[in-house]
């Protein structure tokens, strides 16, 4: 795969509260392919990005996991697809992508306030919770954090522990200390955020 960049594109994302709105009858391609970042589970509905997941467990157990998020929907599963689709995602030459985020109401509030956080830049479980405004919902987002359809476009990776160290992530500590790595050489002085947000974590946690 040339032109391999890990610092994900723009993000494009439509919100979908799934208390509201059926998954009955929709059309949703599924399928796994290889990446930089180890074998992924990927999946498109309505145009839309609605699946990236790390496949570090058996392809029958995710296959059953998208089938409930997406009950009553129709799935049709397509390797080759999902390869051409990992192939445009990890390139440097794409630069915005759209994802479709389906979810309860608290879990996409913390989702869109995880896409405010900028490459080069690390925010706290506390930080978060107030970006997402819900203050004091610090445990409770990293509830919501778990359940992130589309890891590495919505960044999980850039939230650490409110003393700046590395935490849990759900694609392994390695995956992130690399995620975060990958992105420190485009902060360049970017402008912190909103919510806090500061230069990523420190070289010698990377490096560990």
């Amino acid at each position: 795969m040339s032109n391999v960049s890990l610092i994900p594109p723009l993000v494009r994302a439509r919100v979908e509260d799934r208390d509201r709105i059926s998954a009955q009858g929709r059309r949703v391609t599924a399928g796994f392919a290889s990446s930089p970042l180890g074998l992924v589970l990927l999946a498109q509905v309505d145009g839309a990005l609605c699946r990236l997941g790390y496949a570090d467990r058996p392809e029958d157990v995710m296959q059953k996991q998208l089938a409930r998020r997406w009950r009553g929907a129709k799935l049709r599963r397509d390797d080759s697809w999902a390869e051409e689709k990992a192939a445009g995602l990890f390139s440097s030459r794409t630069e915005t992508v759209e994802v479709l985020l389906r979810g309860t109401a608290f879990q996409l509030d913390v989702w869109q306030a995880l896409l405010g956080v900028p490459a080069g830049c690390t925010e706290s479980y506390g930080e978060l919770a107030r970006r997402a405004r819900r203050p004091g919902a610090a445990r409770a987002v990293g509830g919501a954090m778990n359940a992130n359809p589309v890891t590495w476009l919505v960044p999980c990776h850039r939230i650490v522990a409110g003393d700046g160290t590395l935490c849990g992530y759900g694609g392994g500590l390695q995956r992130k200390r690399r995620l975060l790595a990958a992105e420190r050489p485009s902060a360049g002085g970017a402008r912190s955020s909103a919510g806090g947000a500061r230069p990523a974590a420190v070289a010698s946690q990377l490096a560990a």
